[in-house]
């Protein structure tokens, strides 16, 4: 009987001892699922702040996603358990980075000109992926609080517009570089198009219209440099 009983102790304490390994081992899984996580979506809006940084002369937008960038750093800097030294890099360099984008909140090499469909697209993507990153910030209350969503996001989404809006505006210059009046009319009633079609707020929309209507009309060859500082295709240049 004590026999029996000690088998017993042994059989319960060997599960016991399975169980606690087996637990040790899915906590280390589920850490490292977290971190491969926060890896890959701080890979993409590295992604995502690079075609901010094409596009958008206004760095605010650009300043949040690199601070959401270092919020997950830290989190699976919290969650390593081995060397460190490449997460701690990284991090320093994303600090770094914020105190580039603070002493410089302007990007004067921007430019909305895309070469392609598929460039806009992408242009596009980056500007909606930043527009959630946003939304969650400020859900979660980590929105920077000098700043205002709403300002964000009409800027990104007047931004966005004016990726396709400039994009074929230059295509109509280009074809009428090349003496092809009738596509360069087709560019710039659809870049008008757009403009007309949207309810966006911002003021410079109605003046784009009445100017591309000039420049369809032939009153004009080109948008003035406040509205369309993308000047390199323009007809003369």
């Amino acid at each position: 009987m004590a026999q029996l009983l000690l088998l017993i102790i042994v059989l319960l304490s060997a599960l016991f001892a399975v169980h606690l390994i087996n637990q040790r081992e899915e906590k280390v899984r589920q850490q490292r699922l977290h971190q491969r996580s926060y890896r890959w979506r701080a890979d993409q809006l590295e992604e995502v702040l690079v075609g901010l940084e094409a596009v958008m002369s206004d760095r605010s937008v650009a300043l949040c996603v690199n601070r959401e960038i270092l919020h997950l750093l830290e989190q699976m800097l919290a969650l390593e358990q081995g060397d460190k030294t490449p997460l701690e890099t990284r991090l320093r360099y994303v600090r770094e980075r914020e105190e580039g984008l603070r002493e410089h909140p302007d990007q004067p090499r921007a430019s909305r000109l895309r070469e392609s469909d598929a460039e806009m697209a992408r242009a596009k993507g980056h500007m909606e992926h930043a527009a959630k990153v946003l939304r969650r910030q400020h859900q979660e209350g980590r929105l920077d609080e000098t700043l205002s969503l709403s300002d964000l996001l009409q800027s990104l989404s007047w931004q966005a517009l004016m990726v396709e809006v400039i994009t074929y505006i230059v295509e109509g210059h280009k074809a009428l570089r090349r003496g092809d009046i009738t596509t360069s009319q087709a560019y710039y009633k659809k870049a008008q198009g757009l403009l007309i079609s949207s309810d966006h707020p911002d003021p410079r929309r109605m003046a784009m219209i009445r100017e591309l209507g000039e420049v369809i009309l032939g009153k004009r060859a080109a948008l003035s440099e406040e509205l369309m500082p993308e000047d390199a295709y323009n007809p003369g240049v």
